[in-house]
């Protein structure tokens, strides 16, 4: 291909999603403006963002992960003065239950280490107290919990919008239906990338590819360990089960949790899906989900599953559950914002500012050197108190 035929820009990033377009708007506010957002889908929001469920929180086990809680919380309260478009960021609250005194003590651990992040209201309640923030469930085998008011719902879809609106107003080109074919690199920089639609250079590369990153590293040579994990979501056909204002809420043994959104009411829990490599929502798991709803929200019993309505769509998970973000370990100018866990959305507003700060080598308000793609390779995983 000759030279009139190849694309060039200050910076491109490999990925459309909700943490791309962040990256390219917070790019934009450090002054660069040639960006090429580059993705393999015909237009925004086919992948994972437009299949997230829309939950937010801060109640965390890691100190890393509340303070990416925090920061994106402050910017999803600005963001409709700041994008036009209203975020969606509803504060109902995520409660979550414990059963026996061992899970009372993670949710106290993970308070004690939220508190001291910030985060203000985050507090341990007593059985009475669930009783008053959801009388929807069945209070059986529950001894306490925690709840924060603050954490709560939002549209990933406007927050994506958003941030593509405002990318555009300030030069940025999404180029759809462009899928990478090959990475071209020398011993430390990537050279040019090959696309779909003809080849590509850029001064910075960013994989923000979510479940499909490692895919785009492998093309460069790297090996960056994210895997994509399928999630689903059962949906229950009949309106308005509950208070569209009911918390988030989360059993801490299984994990299964509820919410309300556009008047119906969602089915949540993970396990490991039969098939990881299609989005197919499997039978048995919609019925196993529904028949443990049943059991603790007496207004189910009887409801039944909107089976077309119900979804799946894939978390790119780390091998220690936390985001990996900055630049890869042999390449000068390729970095990564990749394997938020199911946190990508809720975190975006964050991932997007920190890695524009890290390729514009201006300091963060955080310490994101935990979250570098070297602490894999040094042993140093991020560890957390597990209670979710």
């Amino acid at each position: 291909m000759n030279s009139m035929n190849i694309r060039y820009a200050d910076a491109v990033v490999i990925g459309a999603g909700v943490i791309g377009a962040s990256i390219a708007y917070h790019l934009c506010l450090n002054g660069i403006r040639n960006i090429l957002v580059i993705d393999g889908n015909p237009e925004a929001g086919i992948g994972s963002t437009g299949r997230a469920t829309g939950g937010y929180r801060a109640q965390f086990g890691s100190r890393i992960n509340v303070q990416l809680s925090l920061i994106s919380r402050q910017k999803l309260i600005d963001f409709k003065y700041e994008h036009g478009i209203d975020p969606g960021y509803e504060p109902c609250g995520y409660l979550f239950l414990a059963g026996n005194s061992e899970e009372m003590t993670s949710l106290s651990l993970a308070n004690s280490l939220q508190r001291s992040c910030g985060l203000r209201d985050a507090a341990l309640v007593s059985a009475d107290d669930i009783r008053k923030l959801n009388p929807h469930i069945n209070p059986e085998n529950i001894l306490g919990g925690s709840f924060c008011h603050s954490d709560g719902f939002i549209k990933p879809m406007n927050i994506l919008k958003g941030y593509i609106n405002s990318s555009k107003n300030n030069g940025v080109e999404f180029l759809y239906n462009t899928k990478v074919t090959g990475i071209n690199r020398s011993p430390s920089n990537i050279m040019s990338i090959e696309t779909s639609i003809g080849t590509i250079k850029g001064d910075v590369i960013v994989n923000a590819a979510g479940a499909w990153a490692a895919e785009i590293a492998s093309l460069a040579g790297e090996t960056l360990p994210v895997k994509k994990l399928k999630r689903q979501v059962c949906r229950i056909k009949e309106k308005n089960t509950l208070p569209q204002n009911t918390p988030m809420t989360i059993w801490v043994d299984s994990r299964f949790h509820f919410r309300m959104r556009d008047e119906h009411l969602i089915l949540l829990m993970p396990d490991e899906p039969e098939n990881n490599n299609n989005l197919n929502v499997e039978p048995g798991w919609l019925e196993k989900v529904h028949a443990i709803a049943r059991q603790k929200i007496p207004a189910l019993n009887n409801c039944s599953i909107d089976t077309a309505a119900s979804w799946a769509g894939y978390y790119e998970m780390s091998p220690d559950e936390h985001l990996i973000l900055g630049r890869a370990e042999s390449l000068n100018n390729f970095y990564y914002a990749n394997g938020s866990s199911g946190h990508g959305v809720m975190h975006s507003p964050a991932i997007g500012e920190l890695l524009a700060n890290i390729i514009c080598g201006k300091k963060n308000e955080v310490d994101t050197d935990i979250l570098s793609p070297t602490r894999f390779s040094y042993g140093k995983l991020i560890r957390q108190i597990p209670f979710f």
